[in-house]
């Protein structure tokens, strides 16, 4: 302790004697400090004098050119200096400020416009407009003058001749971006429709149906006392998405009791993804259908995947069979779950341009895996088909060829919530074959037996048993 006190005080004097050195060096270089700083300041002022000067230099050099006495004579009609201005001279300056607004607004037009050459574009448009001018002048009827736009559009997005091109009015795009999105506001079940009844087929899990207590086979009775078979099923669905407001009140009946139900609307997330796990020559088996490929699907994907290796599957079967596609995005993130680093997950040809896209992550799997397809799977679901086929080391195709959809489309917003989706791209697959109207080719062809249509289960679902006996060998 003393130690430390003492070593205390000997760094404080020193800190002192320091201190009056400093303080003495000062004193005795006060003078030549002093000086320095004001050569500094002189230097300072001189350097800023030349620089106005040059500049004033340059502006006299200006005022001589041909542009400089012109620009000369308009600013002195707008100075202070002047009065009284002649016929000549206001005409001059009213052209000018004529020439300058006009070149303003131009230059904003061609900004908000994005470039597009509108003038152009309305010489073409005069036939349009004469045509819609006479009939909704002069045609002898009643004329809805938004369905003529409709029409309109429609039409010109069909007469590119491409059947992925087209234009989706705003509740068909409503409909879309609730399937592609995955989510949704409403109550999250689904229901049919019966000579007899409308009966709960499906409750999805989190959902305010599930969270109120509504359960598959619960026969719907009313909404908001309105008769559910009445209703209808698209009726009762439109009801809750759109119309009915606060709280919803269902009257469901289960096992011959009436039960109450009420709930709100809620952002409901869509299943996409289903698992189950069966067992074949001692091997546990993973499988997961496919839906769609939505922008939650990847996600349900992987968790289930992840699930199902709690359970230690030795193989993996992914149905994607009546899957049209969805998101490339998402089936380019489930191919990345299963394929090694850097193997090709498919390839974008625009032009004469290739680019092939490949997988960057650092995530694979070994096990064998098995995909069953048939004609009604297309685009996203051929890409993982292809991906399996093409660079999986232990994949298998099942089943019977696919649709044959080669394209990639992009999407436009219109301002009035419709939009129109247009093919941009073709996707080929990993090793370059363009699939477009061919479609993919299993690797274990096998038609679905009429058993399964007769008696529909896992047990007389072939397609389903070849694929488990070939990934369980």
């Amino acid at each position: 302790m003393k130690k430390q006190v003492k070593k205390k005080v000997v760094n404080k004097v020193n800190e002192q004697k320091e201190q009056k050195t400093t303080e003495k060096l000062y004193e005795k270089n006060k003078e030549n400090i002093l000086e320095a700083k004001k050569i500094i300041e002189e230097q300072k002022k001189k350097i800023k004098s030349e620089r106005a000067s040059i500049k004033k230099k340059r502006f006299k050099q200006f005022k001589k050119t041909k542009f400089g006495k012109a620009l000369g004579k308009v600013c002195f009609l707008f100075s202070d200096e002047k009065d009284t201005y002649s016929f000549s001279e206001v005409m001059s300056v009213t052209i000018v400020s004529l020439l300058l607004g006009a070149f303003a607004c131009f230059c904003v037009f061609v900004i908000l416009s994005g470039g597009r050459n509108y003038f152009k574009m309305s010489k073409k448009f005069d036939k349009f407009y004469d045509v819609y001018d006479v009939i909704t002048s002069n045609y002898n009827g009643n004329v809805d003058e938004d369905k003529l736009i409709e029409a309109a559009i429609n039409g010109m997005v069909k007469s590119v001749g491409d059947a992925y091109t087209n234009y989706n009015d705003v509740e068909q795009t409503d409909e879309f971006n609730q399937l592609v999105n995955g989510t949704y506001e409403g109550i999250g079940c689904t229901i049919s429709q019966t000579e007899e009844a409308v009966v709960v087929i499906d409750v999805y899990p989190n959902s305010p149906a599930d969270k109120a207590g509504l359960k598959p086979n619960d026969i719907m009775v009313s909404v908001d006392d309105k008769n559910a078979l009445e209703l209808g099923t698209e009726k009762i669905a439109n009801y809750i998405r759109y119309e009915a407001t606060g709280e919803i009140e269902i009257v469901v009946k289960r096992d011959d009791e009436e039960k109450t139900f009420t709930l709100s609307r809620g952002k409901v997330e869509t299943p996409t993804v289903s698992s189950e796990i069966f067992e074949k020559n001692d091997k546990k088996i993973g499988y997961l259908n496919i839906s769609i490929f939505s922008a939650v699907t990847a996600k349900q994907f992987k968790n289930k995947l992840e699930a199902l290796e709690k359970e230690e599957i030795d193989a993996l079967v992914i149905d994607v069979r009546d899957n049209n596609g969805g998101y490339l995005a998402s089936v380019t993130d489930i191919a990345s779950l299963l394929l090694p680093r850097g193997k090709a997950i498919y390839q974008i040809q625009s032009g004469n341009k290739k680019k092939i896209t490949k997988d960057k992550t650092v995530e694979k799997r070994e096990y064998p895996i098995a995909v069953i397809t048939n004609n009604g799977s297309a685009s996203a679901s051929e890409i993982l088909a292809a991906v399996v086929k093409e660079s999986y080391d232990n994949g298998y195709v099942v089943g019977t060829k696919t649709f044959g959809k080669g394209t990639v489309q992009q999407v436009k917003k219109l301002p009035d919530g419709s939009m129109i989706k247009y093919t941009v791209e073709n996707w080929l697959t990993p090793n370059g074959n363009w699939i477009n109207e061919k479609g993919i080719d299993p690797t274990d062809k096998i038609e679905l037996d009429q058993e399964y249509f007769d008696n529909p289960s896992t047990e007389t679902d072939n397609q389903l048993q070849k694929a488990l006996e070939l990934v369980s060998e």
